[in-house]
């Protein structure tokens, strides 16, 4: 599932995850700000190369991919025909300009690049790792138990949801323009909002039967090495090289 964990022990997994969370902003940032073809194919091929490193199947790098290149697709068949520039083909009474071509080519380099740098490098540690090292870099902590929550259960949430339309659909419900179905859109959406309230609540209980008291404890700390080190070095001198192209 897309929210599993990549497990592995390349050199990408052993980096402090506060070194992963920094530079996974900064990369995003940078790629983002860019509005050349060569800075942009340059930061693309930095996150292939952080994504080889790590070790991570092309399955799993394609499975992250194809959540980013369906939203792409529908800019393809919006963006080309709509924004203003020089026209270049007519397709239908319709002009496709260059202009909008080559923003639309920029924007699916950028998204893909940014969704390679999260796989390789935030994707590489483990919830728990990332939600330790936010609270390590002075994060307000009910910003990060809340983060933390929704994604944990949100999955939870969509596991019920899958549940759901596995028992209509075995009553042989099917999607149609009539009444029955907007009642029954609305009889799973009540149901997963009933779902979703029981579950905090009994999330709740659990947690101050347990002592909870709004504060997470952390046992163990995060100590800097060498790899780290040279992570900094690396991840920099690549930034630069983007930003200077």
């Amino acid at each position: 599932m897309f929210n599993e964990y990549i497990k592995g022990d390349s050199i990408i997994h052993r980096i402090d995850p506060r070194v992963k969370i920094i530079y996974t902003l900064v990369f995003s940032i940078v790629i983002a700000l860019q509005n050349e073809l060569i800075p942009v194919l340059t930061g693309l091929a930095i996150s292939i190369i952080l994504v080889a490193i790590a070790g991570i199947e092309i399955k799993e790098v394609i499975q992250r991919l194809r959540v980013v290149d369906e939203f792409i697709l529908l800019l393809w068949l919006i963006l080309p025909f709509t924004y203003p520039g020089e026209p270049i083909i007519e397709v239908w009474n319709f002009s496709v300009s260059k202009e909008g071509i080559m923003l639309t080519t920029l924007m699916t380099i950028k998204a893909n690049a940014i969704m390679l740098i999260l796989t390789g490098l935030l994707a590489t540690s483990s919830i728990f790792e990332l939600v330790h090292g936010l609270l390590h870099l002075k994060i307000p902590e009910k910003l990060v138990f809340m983060f933390f929550l929704i994604y944990r259960y949100i999955w939870v949430l969509y596991d019920e949801y899958e549940k759901i339309m596995r028992a209509v659909k075995a009553r042989g419900f099917r999607l149609h323009n009539t009444l029955h179905t907007y009642r029954t859109i609305a009889y799973i959406v009540g149901g997963l909002l009933v779902k979703s309230y029981n579950r905090a609540d009994n999330l709740y209980r659990a947690m101050v039967c347990r002592g909870f008291n709004g504060k997470f404890w952390l046992l163990e700390h995060f100590k800097f090495s060498t790899i780290d080190l040279m992570a900094i070095i690396m991840l920099t001198t690549g930034n630069i090289v983007i930003i200077i192209l």
